[in-house]
């Protein structure tokens, strides 16, 4: 399942992401930072799936290019282009960037149909936010203001988003698994670039094992 939240603010985007990849049993298969910063541009990428997003972010953020405006044209171009190749795993990505003509910007596409409003290959301008994972309960968001910054409450909207188990965006016929975990990282792009902190992590997520969050684990005793 994994996850994504991102915010566009008058001057920045501020992003949330775990630090997953998993088997489409649940099963752990790696923990590492998902989100992908342009050395140059004011620029991330993100998103949920296969790990060929990390392919395509590696790929965009690699091009030696003037501007953001120029990235996100020449991106989308490169999103059309995969439709030509066939593949098993899916994946969806987030863009965002502070262009030089519209401010901040998240550009979305998938790669299978992941929300009903929005098909796939196509790209989307989304915002002011966005995300991707379950729905967490509404007594776990009492008291979150998103729009007041991430950094305060990205933990408990991640700790939330963890007790709900959801179907592997990679393969989504798949009986649904606990999916968020790893680490919760924030990342804010603004005019100076994109720089990831580390908000908080589980330690009880291990590798070759499945996500079981401590949460659900209490109230079920």
């Amino acid at each position: 399942m994994s996850a994504f939240y991102s915010v566009a603010f008058h001057d920045r985007i501020e992003i949330l992401t775990d630090g997953v990849f998993y088997h489409p049993d649940g099963t752990l298969l790696a923990i590492m930072e998902k989100v992908w910063r342009h050395p140059n541009l004011p620029v991330a990428i993100v998103g949920r799936g296969s790990f060929e997003l990390q392919a395509y972010a590696e790929t965009v953020l690699a091009w030696e290019i003037p501007s953001v405006d120029d990235l996100l044209v020449r991106a989308t171009a490169l999103m059309l282009r995969m439709q030509e190749f066939e593949r098993s795993d899916q994946f969806e990505a987030l863009i965002a960037g502070i262009s030089e003509t519209g401010g901040p910007l998240m550009l979305y596409f998938s790669t299978a149909k992941a929300y009903a409003e929005l098909e796939p290959w196509t790209p989307y301008f989304v915002g002011p936010a966005f995300g991707g994972g379950p729905v967490p309960a509404a007594d776990d968001l009492v008291g979150l203001d998103l729009m007041a910054g991430l950094a305060a409450c990205g933990v408990q909207l991640f700790e939330a988003m963890r007790k709900v188990p959801g179907p592997n965006p990679t393969k989504p016929g798949l009986p649904e698994v606990y999916g968020i975990g790893g680490h919760v990282d924030l990342t804010v792009v603004d005019a100076s670039g994109a720089r990831t902190t580390r908000l908080h992590a589980w330690p009880e997520d291990v590798v070759g094992y499945k996500i079981a969050p401590a949460s659900v684990l209490r109230e079920a005793a």
